[in-house]
């Protein structure tokens, strides 16, 4: 009976872990995030009501309660957080495509996968990734004016070299730095600050272990955190606009801006590879602590991804279309798992040929090809 309590415990705990994450879920959302207010005041209104885009994103989405607070004082900032939240999915879907692990588990949030609620390696780079990108769709939202909070980004302060000026619209990360922290870090934040202010005189020793475990999954997820934060400010590049007769680039205006997401996602790709596993003490001690590096922590050894198994957030790679001619992650070697593949025959049907006939028309022949593809046994 005390084992059942433990493990029900522990299922509830990982639940309130994870919960700054679940807004990625508004990946999935077709809310429209209705700006109007009785008299623009932020606590009445459409923006308070069970029915504004707030309550549904808390109800439905799994918004935590800080998140829809923020979401009602600043619903005009909502589009750029759902933006961020498929920004993320696609780049990590992406940067994770022919792995073993091709993060799957980020689709199916709110409910998030054990994977992803454990301190694993897996949730390290969906915690970093996930900051990441609402810190870029936020400072990219600044530079376009599309937010009243916020403007371009201040100008660098190096000077420019003598073949450019700076000028243009700068992506603001600062702003978006700042939002993502108020967004995602705060969760965390409060979520152990409720823990700690508990009383503790009626606690037995598993209780004290869960909120132990609680407080060191947050040290990590806000490391984790920091660290898709440090990537994105890192990655600011110099862009230039010439000027000049027939684009001559007589004068050349420079900015700092952001690279695509997806170099974003390969860098972090870098540090999930490089993350470093840290034991309990070890983050105990370290609690509140900001480290300055840029690794990526994880508490909890991962699944190998294999076969599927709910009960670690594995959906296994049976299935899986693999390559035969390369030695990578998604060769069919490390992708199958030495369990083998079957080949199968595709047939592609397709227009080809085409010739462009006196004025009016095309006239196209129809081609098969036949593909041979390979899937996991």
């Amino acid at each position: 009976m005390e084992n059942k309590l433990f493990v029900y415990l522990i299922f509830l705990l990982i639940i309130d872990v994870g919960f700054s994450i679940r807004w990625l879920s508004l990946q999935h959302s077709n809310l429209h995030w209705n700006l109007s207010s009785v008299n623009n005041n932020p606590g009445r209104g459409i923006r308070s009501g069970t029915r504004s885009p707030c309550g549904v994103a808390r109800r439905r989405y799994g918004l935590a309660k800080l998140q829809a607070k923020l979401c009602r004082s600043s619903m005009e900032t909502m589009p750029h957080v759902q933006k961020a939240a498929i920004l993320a999915a696609e780049t990590c879907q992406t940067v994770f495509q022919d792995r073993r692990w091709n993060c799957s588990s980020i689709i199916t949030a709110p409910y998030l996968t054990p994977d992803l609620t454990r301190a694993t390696r897996e949730q390290a780079y969906v915690y970093a990734i996930s900051s990441a990108a609402l810190t870029y769709t936020m400072a990219r939202a600044c530079a376009s004016g599309t937010l009243y909070h916020c403007t371009c980004g201040s100008k660098p302060d190096e000077p420019p070299n003598s073949n450019f000026q700076w000028g243009g619209c700068g992506d603001n990360i600062r702003w978006g730095v700042y939002f993502a922290k108020r967004f995602i870090d705060n969760v965390e934040k409060l979520n152990v600050s409720k823990t700690r202010k508990r009383k503790r005189g009626n606690e037995n020793d598993e209780e004290r272990k869960n909120k132990l475990l609680k407080e060191e999954i947050a040290a990590v997820n806000l490391h984790n955190n920091r660290v898709g934060r440090k990537i994105i400010r890192e990655s600011l590049q110099v862009q230039c606009k010439c000027h000049g007769v027939s684009g001559s680039c007589n004068i050349k205006t420079c900015w700092k801006g952001l690279p695509p997401m997806i170099e974003i996602g390969q860098r972090l790709l870098t540090q999930y590879t490089n993350a470093k596993e840290v034991s309990r003490n070890y983050v105990e001690g370290n609690l509140g602590q900001k480290r300055a590096s840029d690794e990526l922590l994880f508490l909890s050894k991962s699944p190998d991804y294999c076969t599927k198994d709910v009960k670690l957030g594995s959906a296994g790679t049976v299935g899986r279309r693999c390559n035969v001619t390369t030695n990578g992650p998604n060769s069919c070697r490390q992708l199958c798992c030495g369990r083998g593949y079957r080949t199968l025959v595709e047939e592609k049907i397709e227009r080809c040929q085409c010739k462009y006939y006196n004025c009016c028309y095309v006239k196209c022949n129809i081609c098969r090809t036949m593909t041979q593809i390979y899937e996991c046994g």
